[in-house]
């Protein structure tokens, strides 16, 4: 008849005792499953506040944590010319826009108006009637007459003394703050 090899656990059966067998199996099988997913521990909202709980606070009260001090030890990056991965390449932009600049005064306008601090040359002085007047000559060559508060491309005359002259020069930056520095022009250096 049929010549099945000796199967020391299960006997040569039928076709429908075979289908028996494997369906009791499976139900064992479904069963011991089914066991294991029972005798796991549900989730529940205490399950997740031990597990969100600081392991430096076991006690589990608010407040009373105490900050360790992380020591690190002092590791470089080397970047051998290449970017530094570690950097954001964005916020290093940001910053360098941060540091205020001066703002451009434009074109120049011709004469006296036009002229830069650094560029004027102190010719003479002049004291009469109770007036003081400072002859400068401005880079068109041409000599000019000034008398305290006149103003100049970027700046104005402060004071006018009897060997020299006392300029602020003003800075606008695109902040909106304005810098002066006092610059003194001597008639005669020593």
């Amino acid at each position: 008849m049929h010549n099945h090899e000796a199967n020391p656990i299960m006997p040569p059966a039928t076709s429908e005792a075979s289908k028996a067998l494997r369906s009791r199996c499976l139900c064992r099988g479904a069963a011991v499953l089914l066991g294991l997913l029972l005798a796991m521990p549900a989730f529940t909202p205490s399950m997740a506040r031990e597990a969100k709980q600081d392991p430096r606070n076991p006690s589990g009260q608010e407040g009373t944590a105490v900050k360790a001090q992380a020591k690190y030890s002092d590791v470089r990056y080397i970047s051998g010319n290449r970017r530094d991965p570690f950097l954001n390449p964005l916020l290093l932009a940001k910053k360098a826009k941060q540091q205020d600049e001066e703002v451009a005064l434009g074109l120049a306008p011709p004469g006296i108006a036009g002229t830069y601090i650094a560029q004027l040359k102190l010719q003479g002085l002049s004291f009469r009637d109770g007036r003081r007047i400072a002859i400068v000559r401005a880079k068109d060559k041409r000599a000019y007459f000034l008398e305290e508060g006149d103003r100049l491309f970027d700046g104005y005359v402060k004071n006018i003394n009897l060997d020299s002259i006392t300029l602020v020069r003003e800075t606008k930056l695109r902040s909106g703050k304005i810098l002066t520095q006092d610059v003194t022009k001597r008639l005669r250096t020593p």
